[in-house]
């Protein structure tokens, strides 16, 4: 009879591969078990790990059964692939909650950044994952483990990353946890629209370059807004950072 053993560890590795593509979930824990971690952190095309593999599955079913398989029998949780991303990662964007849920659960950082500078949470609000954006937010925010105003090698937060891509639930989420708003470079796209309207309300009085507003706040772009005092000309130009003093307590708006 042919055991895995007998495959060798890539062999062993192929089969698990294709264990997870033809939801055998059987064939997977009998090369598990003959091979444990040697082989559940085996790379395939792009560095992806099984693990990686197995949160990227579509079956939901499937999906949560090979990825507790495979963490239970030592998959390392926050191994990255070529371009930096881990499973958590890969999870946050799809927005696969159960996955991420799990992932959490078996130690996996919910602060690390891949090779863009992105960290898990700002690959949920760039997706419009407010599933995922705000049980990461009720899961960590209150820990200190999930730095809000973290940049990317560009220069855009989690804020700007959601407003940018028009997914208004996940700018007010960030909002309400007290995300801060840095001058956005510049012209809003097309989809910005709807989501700038959210952040404009934090801007009120303040003067923000970017989105073609110089010298005036965003507000005054889609309605009637307080005189703005005139800047000093010797005024120090630079990125003023805002926080929006009146948004209600995170803890108001879900059942934490």
């Amino acid at each position: 009879m042919l055991r895995p053993r007998d495959l060798g560890p890539e062999g062993a590795a192929r089969t698990l591969r294709e264990a997870l593509g033809a939801g055998r979930l059987d064939l997977a824990r009998f090369v598990l078990e003959a091979l444990g971690g040697e082989v559940a952190d085996s790379r395939a095309e792009r560095g992806r790990t099984p693990l990686m593999a197995a949160v990227l599955l579509k079956d939901p079913a499937w999906r949560l059964a090979f990825a507790r398989l495979l963490l239970e029998h030592r998959a390392a949780v926050d191994l990255r692939d070529d371009a930096g991303r881990s499973a958590l990662s890969l999870a946050c964007e799809r927005g696969h909650l159960e996955a991420v849920q799990l992932l959490v659960q078996f130690g996996a950082d919910p602060d690390a950044a891949d090779a863009r500078g992105w960290s898990p949470l700002m690959h949920a609000a760039a997706a419009g994952r407010a599933a995922v954006l705000e049980w990461l937010l009720r899961a960590f925010r209150r820990l200190g483990q999930l730095r809000l105003e973290r940049a990317d090698r560009a220069g855009r937060t989690a804020l700007q990353l959601a407003a940018g891509g028009g997914h208004g639930q996940c700018v007010r989420l960030l909002r309400a946890a007290g995300a801060l708003l840095l001058a956005l470079p510049g012209p809003p796209p097309p989809a910005l629209e709807g989501a700038a309207a959210l952040v404009a309300p934090a801007l009120h009085g303040v003067r923000v370059e970017g989105w073609g507003v110089r010298g005036r706040s965003l507000e005054s772009q889609g309605g009637p807004a307080e005189e703005q005092p005139r800047k000093s000309p010797a005024a120090p130009r630079g990125r003023p950072l805002v926080r929006r003093a009146t948004a209600p307590d995170y803890e108001s708006l879900v059942d934490c």
